[in-house]
């Protein structure tokens, strides 16, 4: 007679009906990346799309839940306990929530040929994809073919059941009980038994030596197996720039780590049933794989939050200036006064009519310094019809120019910046207990005290560095010296004095002289570029500035990172490789740059400046701010998303099984006495602060004033 296991079902009910309570009241957002971008343009938080497999996992249980129910109400009972496969749903569930995120997938299917379809090279893959031969079928080379069976060869594939730390972790579940184990053991004698019955007497003795010997050099079961097909697929699959292979973590759920709580077995001496189990464990280890016990039936879901969601990144003392952000600082909008009102901002910055250039309505340039966007609106742009009107007929500098205005009204760049920084040198003096950087005299000068209007016990200005790229700096100077409409007077001023090109003041003449805040005294230093001198003579101009370079003073020392600056130093390192060796193509042989190149580098997509002579390329000189900063663990300062925007897209940056980046925390704990959950925060400052676009604006201002409304008319 069968056992009835109508109980069982109604406890199996319950449980997995505690399990989707909890997956749905789960906040995904702690599983996924979010990366240390401060965006101040559209205050969101720049993170990971989704985690592969997780939804048809929780359809999966969806499913199972339904299938219970639909049991119970048919009145028939089942045929086996269906407890264990909701517990087993229950510790898979336990497992993924506990790993440390970011979760790039769960039950996933890594290894052979997936992942190959997005075309990479061997600098961004752990092996040659292309000279491995691996993804064509055996057999057809020269297109022979050798029969089914090779046709049918292809590189093996492992299930990975948790894809954690952005990629950098494989989380393998062994559900096997050690029975198993024991009788893969048991089934390995008894072929070596039949090998000793056929030999001689003679000859068992040492057959017996040569077998152990060989036993412990070839030694194998289910779970080696597993190990060693876990760590040759994380060797051989594809990789984001900038990662090593994934480590591997072996979680043997029905197997404890000592003899003494083995169930089913006779309390004693504490021994394993076979000394192969331990043998088994020491081996794996020695593949580097981490070996982890237990299926967490200990820990109630109920106290199960997983990992908390990243405090916010603060940004460095030393940043890293963007060419937009040198071009913003510089801008017009920041230092003349405001206007009082829209009316008087139109007037400064668009053409009234008997003027206008026409009867389409233009838009910004995608409000990220690129010069895109050929007169179309920007998907998302939001125009009331009166704000249509007024814009009709005008330049696309125009537009930009006037929203600009507009924005710096709302939002003075000056003082929000000022903001930000002291607001975060507050957080540091709290964390580090008043550490401060060491003074550079010629940079701020003497500290002074501010009364930001919130803290009346007004805090001492912190050192701040501001650095920038010698590419960086280029194309200001040039963008500056170009053209009745830029560097007019003031603007070119200041461009000059930050660069350290004419002594002075750079906040002369300014509505913020005297009232500089975390800015006084604001000058900018230049990296020494030296890993880069290949390229110096590629786009300079005769008449380019003669530098005065200086090498970081954290130049060949380790340096706090987090992890998205590790992936974006190699991956914009790899962009600009690839560009530079298209131009040699080019030069050589006139014709266009190679195929590997990105779209937004690829010759025909280059935005053009309206009214500057550039030398080299607004997105290759981004790529080098990129790539500087997150070298030397620097916050880059950027106004406008612009290059940042398409490196985050590109697919070299999304391989399957990868996100861009994993977190690298910091061990001290963020958090006031009596919270609940103290914060975790990553180590290092984040990687980019994004402010809104700034144009140029002096030239047009005067001229307009002048009633000279000829230039420019893009």
């Amino acid at each position: 007679m069968s056992q009835d296991f109508t109980q069982q079902l109604n406890q199996a009910q319950q449980l997995i009906q505690t399990l989707l309570d909890h997956i749905h009241s789960f906040p995904i957002e702690r599983l996924i990346y979010h990366a240390p971008i401060l965006d101040r343009i559209r205050w969101e938080t720049w993170q990971q799309d989704e985690v592969m497999g997780l939804k048809k996992f929780v359809e999966g249980v969806e499913h199972h839940e339904r299938l219970i129910s639909g049991m119970i109400s048919s009145g028939i009972p089942p045929q086996d306990d269906p407890i264990p496969s909701v517990q087993g749903l229950t510790t898979f569930w336990k497992i993924v929530i506990t790993s440390p995120p970011p979760i790039v997938g769960v039950r996933m299917a890594m290894g052979g040929d997936r992942g190959r379809a997005f075309g990479l090279s061997s600098s961004s893959s752990s092996s040659s994809i292309a000279s491995s031969g691996r993804g064509k079928l055996a057999g057809q080379e020269n297109g022979k073919g050798k029969g089914k069976g090779k046709e049918k060869e292809k590189e093996k594939e492992v299930w990975v059941d948790v894809i954690a730390q952005g990629g950098r972790e494989w989380v393998r579940i062994y559900s096997k009980k050690i029975s198993h184990l024991l009788a893969e053991f048991r089934e390995m004698d008894s072929y070596i038994n039949s090998d000793f019955d056929s030999e001689s007497e003679d000859d068992a003795e040492t057959s017996t030596v040569n077998a152990h010997h060989k036993m412990n050099d070839q030694m194998t079961n289910s779970l080696i197996a597993t190990a060693r097909d876990l760590i040759h697929a994380s060797s051989m699959i594809p990789r984001i720039p900038g990662v090593p292979p994934p480590k591997i973590t072996l979680r043997l759920t029905r197997i404890p780590s000592c003899p003494l709580v083995l169930e089913g077995f006779e309390e004693g001496d504490g021994e394993w049933p076979d000394d192969r189990i331990p043998r088994t464990f020491e081996l794996i280890r020695g593949m580097g794989i981490n070996l982890v016990f237990g299926d967490l039936s200990s820990e109630p879901l109920s106290t199960l939050r997983g990992h908390p969601i990243p405090a916010k990144s603060l940004p460095s003392l030393r940043l890293n200036l963007d060419i937009t952000a040198l071009m913003g600082l510089c801008s017009d909008v920041l230092h003349h006064p405001l206007p009082k009102n829209k009316e008087e901002a139109a007037r400064r910055s668009l053409r009234p009519a008997g003027h206008l250039i026409g009867n389409a309505l233009t838009s910004a340039r995608g409000r990220d310094g690129t010069g895109r966007g050929k007169g179309k609106a920007k998907k998302g742009d939001e125009q009331d019809e009166e704000e249509m009107e007024l814009l009709q007929g005008q330049s696309q500098n125009s537009v930009e120019l006037y929203r600009c205005i507009l924005e710096e009204m709302d939002r003075p760049f000056i003082e929000e910046f000022h903001g930000v920084i002291m607001d975060a040198w507050r957080l540091m003096k709290r964390k580090d207990g008043a550490h401060r950087l060491p003074r550079d005299p010629g940079l701020n000068g003497d500290a002074e005290q501010v009364d930001d209007g919130d803290d009346k016990s007004a805090d001492d200005l912190p050192d701040i560095e501001f650095w920038t790229t010698r590419q960086a700096a280029q194309y200001t100077y040039e963008a500056l010296n170009s053209g009745p409409a830029h560097g007019y007077g003031g603007e070119q001023r200041r461009m000059l004095r930050m660069l350290g090109l004419e002594e002075g003041d750079f906040f002369q003449g300014s509505r913020y002289e005297g009232k500089e805040g975390v800015l006084k005294g604001f000058k900018v230093k230049k990296f020494d570029d030296g890993e880069g001198d290949e390229y110096d003579n590629l786009g300079r101009r005769d008449d380019s500035p003669s530098w005065k370079l200086e090498r970081c003073s954290l130049e060949g020392k380790e340096v706090d990172r987090p992890g998205l600056d590790t992936t974006l130093e190699a991956i914009t390192r790899i962009f600009l490789d690839e560009y530079y060796a298209s131009t040699m193509t080019m030069r050589s042989t006139n014709h266009g740059g190679k195929a590997t190149l990105p779209n937004f580098l690829q010759p025909k997509k280059m935005p053009s400046p309206p009214v500057a002579k550039i030398s080299l390329p607004f997105p290759v000189v981004s790529l080098h701010s990129l790539s500087r900063g997150a070298k030397e663990g620097m916050t880059t300062v950027m106004m406008g998303t612009a290059t940042l925007k398409e490196v985050w897209s590109q697919t070299r940056w999304r391989i399957r099984g990868w996100e861009r980046a994993g977190y690298v925390w910091d061990d001290s704990k963020v958090g006031e006495e009596g919270e609940e959950e103290k914060e975790e925060r990553e180590k290092g400052f984040a990687t980019v602060m994004i402010f809104p676009y700034r144009v140029f604006g002096e030239g047009k201002r005067v001229r307009f004033e002048q009633g000279d409304y000829s230039y420019p008319l893009r």
